[in-house]
């Protein structure tokens, strides 16, 4: 296996970036607020529930943009050291490690 830092260009199709987009904004959250969503809105739920999806929608859709704009196995600590330099995503890193 191949395993240098250099990535072929379309590397990342356009269903792996869906993917990609997709399961870092729903991660294990989803699972963990159902219940209290549902218990904070009542019959609006559904309503609720599809409101938050057309906002996400656009968070998940910055990730297919930089995934193909930055293919790397780094994810958001890739994205975070391209705009902002090294120290913020050890800063997140670190912060994120001593938070668990």
């Amino acid at each position: 296996m191949d395993r240098s830092p250099e990535y072929q260009e379309n590397s990342l199709s356009l269903i792996g970036a869906i993917a990609l987009g997709t399961g870092v904004m729903i991660g294990a959250g989803i699972f963990a607020l159902t219940g209290q969503m549902a218990e904070m809105t009542g019959k609006l739920f559904p309503l609720a529930f599809l409101s938050a999806a057309f906002v996400v929608a656009f968070s998940a859709y910055s990730y297919v943009k930089l995934s193909n704009a930055y293919p790397s196995a780094g994810g958001i600590g890739m994205y975070l050291h391209k705009a902002y330099g090294a120290t913020l995503p050890t800063l997140c890193s670190t912060g994120q490690c001593n938070s668990g």
